[in-house]
């Protein structure tokens, strides 16, 4: 017997008996067995079954899903070959049981439809042009074709995550061996992420990380680089991407040249919210230049520059920033940057007056005691940051006491991450009864 679809899983489980319920005395002799899926195995198929299997066979001559009842519409989705050309499927077929059976039985894992917005078909699609985009060499770069699937995913690709990009094939031979990448080239060019980009109409989240996955022997350190033309490729795409709210390059080659590239179009979108450099290389020049966006960006409200190479230089630029920010920020992540005591110290300078960000990360970031002085004194005049991560610094006794004394002037700091701090049990008691003071307050004025 066919369980349709539409049917739960879990409800068709709880009518299967167990195998103890099928050995007791009354069951053994039992004819009549309701809960037996199979008792139809031997019957031959119904004329309109054998129609709708004969119509999947067919499927790209004969496209009648619109002209089928809803019954033979279910049975035709369930038994369509899962290999047909996307050019006949995504306009004809929609969201539902056709799309969850491809994606499962082309991809065995990292199936969760709900980080897809529920939608198999979308699930399906951002799968499919992500894995297209990493397997696809420069050398087979075909505009037209691009264009032509960029336009077919368009309406249903709302994030993009790429975890490589191929590179170029280095030269081959020379007098029959092979030849390593010359030593005196710096970077190569990528595929154009232009078209896609500017092509995806309902991009919200994009995500790229240059470098090579699986490239064993043929490792080297120049596949793991990108171009100053892939920047600006990036950049005028994002010119066009008026639904983009999350960006992010990662774990990638990111200089400060690269980065001012890319910030010289990011001011021109207005729509994003969310900027991600994490562990790149991006120093003090890339970090001022960072500064003046949020100068004049109106919609950033999350800038995380985890483990860069930014020293105090650049985080003085970012303080500055901080006390004539055009952006709502919330959110400012420098963990595992070296910026020491000077860059810390102009932070807290800048923070004691402004009214963003709410969430500061320092975590990481080689300051010590002397600082934690100066962290205490802002905490005293701040009124806006609620969320603020100093672990792994080593305060000690003296930067403990004064973040001690600085939070109990403290209103509105909800969490305090000090692990790895050095500072005392008392000092740590101190801070835990200032912050769920604070705590507390906030839920009864939530409650007002």
């Amino acid at each position: 017997m066919r369980v349709p679809h539409t049917i739960p899983h879990n409800t068709s489980l709880v009518y299967q008996s167990s195998e103890q319920t099928q050995n007791l005395p009354g069951e053994v002799n039992r004819t009549l067995r309701a809960e037996d899926v199979t008792w139809d195995k031997e019957i031959p198929s119904t004329l309109a079954t054998l129609c709708v299997k004969s119509l999947a066979s067919h499927f790209q001559e004969k496209r009648v899903l619109g002209e089928l009842s809803e019954e033979d519409q279910c049975l035709l989705l369930e038994t369509l070959p899962t290999d047909l050309p996307l050019t006949l499927t995504v306009p004809l077929i929609r969201d539902g049981i056709y799309w969850k059976r491809s994606s499962q039985n082309r991809w065995k894992s990292m199936n969760d439809v709900h980080d897809y917005g529920n939608s198999w078909k979308r699930h399906y699609l951002e799968r499919h042009l992500q894995e297209h985009i990493e397997k696809l060499g420069p050398e087979n770069f075909v505009q037209s074709e691009i264009e032509s699937l960029v336009q077919l995913c368009s309406p249903y690709v709302k994030r993009l995550s790429i975890q490589q990009l191929q590179a170029p094939q280095p030269p081959e031979f020379i007098d029959g061996d092979h030849c390593e990448w010359p030593t005196e080239v710096n970077s190569i060019d990528h595929i154009s992420l232009q078209p896609f980009i500017k092509g995806l109409v309902n991009l919200e989240e994009l995500h790229v990380m240059f470098g090579v996955r699986g490239c064993g022997m043929d490792f080297a350190w120049i596949l793991f680089k990108f171009s100053l033309v892939d920047c600006i490729n990036i950049g005028l795409g994002l010119n066009s991407a008026n639904c983009l709210k999350t960006f992010r390059i990662h774990r990638s080659t990111l200089d400060d040249a690269r980065v001012s590239i890319l910030l010289q179009h990011i001011m021109r979108n207005t729509t994003i919210n969310r900027l991600d450099f994490s562990h790149c290389e991006i120093g003090d020049q890339g970090a001022l230049a960072i500064g003046k966006l949020l100068t004049v960006h109106p919609a950033l409200e999350e800038l995380i520059l985890c483990n860069n190479k930014i020293g105090a230089a650049g985080a003085n630029g970012l303080a500055c920033a901080l006390s004539h920010i055009a952006s709502p920020l919330k959110l400012l992540d420098l963990r595992l940057n070296h910026i020491g005591n000077q860059g810390v110290t102009d932070l807290c300078s800048a923070l004691a007056n402004s009214e963003h960000p709410q969430e500061l990360i320092l975590a990481g970031c080689g300051f010590t005691e002397e600082t934690g002085i100066k962290l205490g004194q802002m905490l005293q005049h701040n009124t806006t940051l609620q969320a603020l991560d100093i672990s792994n610094n080593n305060l000690g006794e003296v930067g403990g006491e004064a973040l001690s004394h600085g939070i109990k002037d403290n209103t509105t700091l909800l969490r305090l991450d000090y692990r790895m701090t050095g500072i005392t049990q008392e000092d740590a008691s101190s801070i835990n009864m200032s912050l769920k003071s604070n705590t507390n307050r906030y839920r009864r004025k939530q409650e007002c």
